[in-house]
């Protein structure tokens, strides 16, 4: 069977040459010579290149990654002008210019009476008329029912007490079905 489809292609018409087997032999006998023409491949493609290189169609050069894409570089530059928009600068107007200009600026406080006296006793070293206003924070401390911290803490256990009344079922009886 091998021997039969060896002949076949053998006797295989080809234009030019006849048969298949008058075709391979001039193939071989051309291929002998391909070395001393081998210097010859590199103008060769390069003048090949040169004519049929404009007739390579645009898009194919850009699928393959040979040519940049146009249209991604437009769609790029919009992006960029977009974002430059947003963060171009802010037009503010002259009250908020000045305000933003003055704002590391410390505020002008003016010193009290408390503030003078501490200064004083700051650069005489006597701190002796703190003790009085000590002494009564001393005295409101251990007296629990004198402090303003009472009146809030007041108001905690009422807000404690109304969060713990309710239906111990946790139904709702106020008229009002979500369902």
């Amino acid at each position: 069977m091998a021997a039969s489809l060896a002949r076949l292609l053998n006797t295989m018409p080809l234009p030019l040459f006849g048969s298949a087997r008058t075709a391979a032999a001039f193939t071989i006998a051309k291929a002998r010579a391909l070395p001393r023409f081998a210097g010859w491949a590199l103008p060769l493609a390069t003048g090949a290149l040169w004519f049929v290189w404009p007739a390579v169609d645009e898009q194919w050069k850009i699928d393959m990654g040979i040519k940049a894409d146009p249209e991604a570089a437009a769609k790029a530059a919009a992006a960029a002008e977009e974002e430059a928009k947003k963060s171009a600068p802010v037009q503010l107007s002259a009250e908020a210019t000045k305000k933003v200009e003055t704002a590391y600026k410390a505020h002008v406080v003016e010193e009290t009476d408390d503030d003078k006296l501490l200064a004083e006793a700051a650069k005489k070293g006597d701190f002796s008329f703190l003790e009085d206003k000590w002494e009564a924070f001393n005295e409101k401390a251990i007296k629990p029912g004198e402090d303003d911290d009472d009146e809030e803490e007041e108001d905690d256990e009422e807000d404690d007490d109304d969060e713990g009344e309710g239906d111990e079922g946790g139904d709702d009886d106020d008229g009002d079905d979500d369902e």
